[in-house]
């Protein structure tokens, strides 16, 4: 049975992602520095679980050595752009030194491990995407310390490709959701916000930030099934988007959710959750990872936002949400 390393396996993706790669019969071992999410819908109970900070050069080799996985999937990160700028510091450790930390050590053993390096459409910056979307050949502009340490992460990888031989793909994911998503983000705020409304019978009240701002949003379960994808058929040093394609208004995701939820929901303006140098429009396009790999988004938004507010109005009351645990 082939064997797969998910680094940041207790992250929000790490879950979905074990999760279908098991329903595609592939064993799943997980690296971890910390205890899972216990509200997240998808449990790793089972699961070989190694609490090793990505930091940690010679903890991580010696895992390495012992689990010698077919593929890695690298999702250890600080992954929250308005953390990255409160602690660049601990960005930059944990983004950058972790992921040489990670290829280094399965240079050193010898490893024919095949990578998936998971970076960011945040690398195209401040620009407007237009209606097409980013390609992958589109210019990069790192605004932030999260976005130039992916952007960092990508070069080593490269360079790994190039000099060492290591088979390595690229994705770069899009905003994208779903139930066990932290509430720091903004749909899964928003959902949790309009389902203590659903729950309490009682209208919502929001400060927000822009919402005419469009962003490419995709479901989590689609995601981890391109990256799924990338490890078993992408070509080393190939960079694929990860997104649906298309935009859709922080208002719209404001007013399907409390469509949904049958709630009242009114807004105002909150200056501090505005971003600096904020963009009305960020997309990406999907024709290269179509193209290569086949892989289109199954799951229509409405259905994410129906998954995700059912999540949250489920830990309103205090109960399990049903997961189909899988993609």
């Amino acid at each position: 049975m082939p064997r797969a390393l998910i680094t940041g396996i207790a992250g929000f993706a790490g879950p979905w992602l074990a999760a279908h790669l098991l329903g595609r019969g592939i064993e799943c071992v997980g690296l971890s520095h910390g205890s899972a999410n216990p509200s997240h819908p998808i449990s790793l109970r089972g699961l070989r679980i190694h609490d090793v900070d990505i930091r940690d050069r010679a903890g991580l080799r010696q895992l390495l050595r012992a689990e010698n996985p077919d593929f890695v999937y690298h999702l250890a990160a600080v992954s929250h752009v308005p953390t990255s700028r409160a602690n660049p510091e601990l960005t930059f450790d944990a983004n950058v030194g972790g992921t040489f930390n990670l290829l280094e050590n399965l240079r050193q053993l010898g490893s024919a491990s095949r990578v998936v390096f998971v970076s960011s459409g945040n690398l195209y910056g401040q620009t407007e995407s237009g209606e097409d979307g980013f390609t992958e050949d589109s210019p990069l502009e790192a605004t932030s310390p999260y976005a130039t340490s992916k952007l960092i992460g990508e070069q080593l990888a490269l360079s790994y490709v190039r000099d060492f031989g290591l088979p390595i793909m690229i994705a770069r994911p899009f905003n994208h959701t779903g139930p066990g998503q932290a509430p720091s983000f903004v749909c899964p705020e928003f959902a949790r916000a309009i389902a203590a409304g659903a729950v309490g019978n009682c209208a919502v009240h929001l400060r927000t930030g822009l919402l005419e701002i469009r962003r490419d949003i995709s479901d989590v379960r689609d995601v981890v099934r391109a990256y799924a994808l990338l490890a078993e058929r992408g070509r080393p040093g190939g960079i694929w988007n990860v997104c649906s394609g298309s935009t859709v208004s922080m208002a719209d995701i404001l007013r399907i959710l409390a469509e949904l939820a049958h709630v009242q929901v009114t807004t105002e303006p909150d200056p501090a959750r505005v971003r600096p140098r904020e963009i009305l429009r960020s997309g990406g396009n999907r024709s290269k990872i179509s193209r290569d790999l086949g892989w289109t988004p199954e799951i229509p938004l409405t259905r994410t936002l129906q998954d995700l507010l059912d999540y949250w109005i489920a830990q309103e009351r205090g109960v399990p949400w049903p997961s189909t645990s899988g993609a």
